[in-house]
């Protein structure tokens, strides 16, 4: 994606998701950093559309599933057509899902405002106010599946531990069971800190009892990076926390009786 694109979030979403159309159809169009490879969901379609061969996806519970794929062509966003690009055809509970991966936004820097629900996609990283406080937080690359992670302090009702967190823009904060139940964040997380004084407090998040086979992965959304403005440097790759000089951090609550764990992270390698 060559050029800046400043795009509206969606009404009620707590998600990257802007309105797009497919075929002249209204659709839905998330920006999926989490996805090495972009989807399509069947509901986007009347007849099961011809597939033009297969693709094999890592699952972020675990282990590889194959699906169709096609080449998606049609797609409107911000009022310009993309070219084609293959999509991999998934299967969504409800409506017409479009999900840009790492394929199509590439090296691009996605520029958060959730004051303003805006997000801008542009070529190069915007230069910044002196007026406004930031942050760089480096990620990494999962070698196996170009996924990005980052490290993170989760802070629960029963333990504190740094865990290495796949960065999602195309969902919200997800935890396996086996360190939801070890911190006691079955529904919420206290706190989560990427850098020192920037956290996000008392986040929700969706345990995954489905993903018995990485006990220690989870997803990182946007609700949890501790910051109303982030860029995510696709490229750098780094994520940079913005917010007003001088402006205190988010006053989460005392989480002193929370004792350490032993960290089950950062690491690189995504379990299969």
């Amino acid at each position: 994606m060559p050029r800046s694109r400043v795009l509206s979030l969606r009404v009620g979403t707590q998600v990257l998701a802007v309105d797009g159309t497919l075929a002249g159809k209204s659709v839905e169009i998330r920006l999926a950093v989490e996805e090495p490879r972009s989807l399509v969901s069947s509901g986007c379609y009347a007849t099961a559309p011809a597939a033009q061969g297969q693709v094999k996806l890592p699952q972020l519970g675990g282990g590889w599933a194959t699906f169709p794929e096609l080449s998606l062509t049609g797609l409107t966003l911000a009022g310009d057509v993309l070219p084609a690009f293959p999509a991999a055809v998934v299967t969504e509970p409800s409506g017409c899902i479009v999900q840009l991966g790492l394929d199509v936004l590439g090296n691009a820097v996605v520029d958060l405002d959730l004051e303003a629900r805006t997000v801008t996609l542009s070529p190069a990283l915007p230069s910044l106010s002196k007026d406004l406080d930031q942050v760089a937080v480096d990620l990494t690359r999962a070698p196996d599946t170009d996924r990005l992670l980052v490290a993170v302090q989760l802070t629960g009702a029963r333990a504190t531990a740094l865990q290495a967190l796949v960065i999602g823009t195309a969902r919200s904060t997800e935890l396996a069971a086996i360190p939801a139940r070890a911190l006691g964040a079955e529904s919420v997380i206290r706190a989560m800190q990427l850098a020192p004084e920037w956290e996000a407090c008392d986040v929700p998040v969706r345990v995954r009892t489905d993903w018995a086979r990485s006990p220690g992965i989870g997803v990182l959304g946007v609700e949890g990076w501790g910051a109303r403005r982030a860029l995510l440097d696709l490229g750098a790759p780094r994520l940079i926390l913005v917010r007003p000089k001088g402006a205190p951090p988010p006053p989460c609550r005392d989480t002193g009786a929370s004792a350490p764990i032993e960290p089950a992270g950062p690491r690189e390698a995504e379990p299969r």
